[in-house]
């Protein structure tokens, strides 16, 4: 399971999406559970939030916002009281539970319509009139998410991005292994056969500064985070080696290298 957060100026656009979120022009959100707000619109909500903001005038980010996503494998069989009890839990231990806070689900996104995930916005002011602490929030959602996947004997997001990094080196091993020589074109096109899309990164000169691959589950990882041999610097040279490899397994150790070329 992996959890996002941060504060936040911008409540009720937020909000507002949050609530009205469609995917292929279906509605995708459903309101799973609310505390102290009684709003029907993302404005009215924000607008309630307000009065407790007047003791802090200099503070800018005034809300919170959090997203919980649980695995596609884990969240299949949750129902609405199932992850009510999921957002619930998570801000209690956040420490939010005295703040008003309203729990959206939404039903996938739009890389995958699977991926069924929790957004959370927070008043970042208590009912009792005391600022919540925002330094190293994104860090803190982790752990509590960790906290509650060892718990629930859930899948931590560390050991998801394992798998996911690990999911797609094999992926690349294989299309390389594949190539007769590397062009990241026809790289890129492979991978996304096989459901792991390509995205370069270019400097404002358009220059190609190196690429990113993301992972079936929607999360997007740097070359150099699947490991060294896979950036632009290395992978031409990967590509070879995984090729002599592959053609030298086929040809029973037979196949050596010669003149920059591969020869029986």
């Amino acid at each position: 399971m992996i959890a996002k957060g941060k504060s936040i100026s911008h409540g009720t656009a937020a909000l507002e999406y949050d609530l009205a979120k469609e995917i292929n022009g279906e509605a995708a959100a459903t309101e799973i559970h609310r505390h102290e707000l009684f709003g029907c619109t993302g404005e009215e909500m924000v607008q309630e939030m307000k009065p407790y903001f007047v003791d802090f005038p200099n503070v800018k980010n005034n809300c919170l916002r959090f997203e919980v996503s649980p695995s596609v494998e884990e969240s299949a069989g949750m129902t609405d009281a199932d992850w009510a009890k999921l957002g619930n839990d998570f801000m209690q231990r956040m420490g939010l539970m005295n703040h008003q806070y309203i729990i959206v689900k939404h039903s996938g996104t739009e890389k995958n319509r699977r991926q069924a995930h929790l957004h959370i916005l927070a008043n970042r002011v208590s009912l009792s009139g005391e600022l919540y602490k925002d330094n190293w929030i994104g860090k803190r959602a982790t752990e509590a998410a960790n906290s509650i996947a060892r718990e629930r004997n859930l899948v931590q997001s560390k050991d998801i991005g394992k798998a996911n990094r690990e999911e797609i080196k094999q992926a690349m091993d294989g299309v390389l292994a594949r190539m007769q020589g590397f062009d990241l074109a026809g790289f890129s096109r492979e991978l996304g056969k096989l459901g792991f899309k390509v995205r370069e990164a270019r400097a404002s000169t358009g220059k190609l500064n190196g690429y990113y691959v993301e992972a079936r589950s929607g999360t997007e990882y740097k070359a150099s985070e699947i490991g060294k041999d896979y950036t632009l610097a290395h992978i031409e040279k990967t590509q070879k080696k995984l090729k002599y490899n592959s053609i030298s397994r086929n040809y029973g150790n037979t196949l050596k290298p010669k003149n920059g070329g591969l020869h029986l």
